[in-house]
C-alpha cells in the first residue's frame, strides 16, 4: 500500500480506533459552543474533533507533529448516530476519498468503502467480522490498485467471492 493512501486509512480509521488506544491523550473544550476533543498522538500528531451545533456529524482535522494540516475528514451521521458518509479532504482542503459505511441488521458496523474523487473507482474496502459474543475481530482490509478497480460488490457479498473476483481480475 502506498504511504499517502495509509495515512489517509489511518485518519478514516482514527474516529474508530482513538476510543481504544490508551496511547492517546485527549483534551475536551468548548469552543463557540462547539464541542472540541483533540486527541495528541506519541508521536507528536494531533487529531481535532468539531461537532457544529446544528449539524448532524463532525470534522476531524489531523496535524503533523510540526502542526502542517495533514488532513481533514467530514463525518455525516444517520439519524441514530452511526456513521453513514466521510468525505476525506488533503492538506489543500480538496476532495480526495469518499468513504461509505454499511451496518448489519444488529446496526454493527461490517464495512467501509473508500471511493476515489472525482471518478469515484472503488479504491479499499474494510470489512469486519463478529464473532458469536459480538466481538469485533481484526478488520479485513482490501486494498485495490491506484486507479480503483471497476468492481462494486454488494455488501451482502461475502469476503470469498469478493476476493475470488479480485484474483480472477489480477490475472487477466
Amino acid at each position: 500500500m502506498n504511504m499517502p493512501l495509509f495515512r489517509l486509512l489511518l485518519a478514516v480509521l482514527c474516529l474508530l480506533a482513538a476510543p481504544l488506544s490508551m496511547a492517546q491523550s485527549p483534551d475536551l473544550v468548548n469552543e463557540d459552543r462547539d464541542l472540541v476533543r483533540v486527541m495528541r498522538h506519541p508521536d507528536g500528531s494531533k487529531a481535532v474533533y468539531k461537532r457544529q451545533a446544528g449539524w448532524r456529524g463532525m470534522r476531524c482535522a489531523t496535524y503533523t507533529a510540526s502542526g502542517r494540516l495533514a488532513a481533514i475528514n467530514d463525518y455525516t451521521e444517520g439519524k441514530y448516530g452511526q456513521l453513514v458518509a466521510c468525505v476525506i479532504y488533503n492538506s489543500k482542503r480538496q476532495p480526495i476519498y469518499k468513504v461509505s459505511y454499511g451496518y448489519d441488521s444488529q446496526a454493527r458496523l461490517i464495512e467501509e468503502r473508500m471511493y476515489a474523487h472525482p471518478s469515484n473507482k472503488l479504491v479499499q474496502r474494510v470489512i469486519y467480522k463478529y464473532d458469536a459474543n459480538g466481538n469485533r475481530a481484526k478488520p479485513l482490509i482490501i486494498s485495490l490498485n491506484n486507479t480503483g478497480a471497476d468492481i462494486a460488490p454488494t455488501i451482502n457479498e461475502d469476503v470469498t467471492s469478493a476476493h475470488r473476483e479480485l484474483r480472477g481480475r489480477r490475472r487477466r
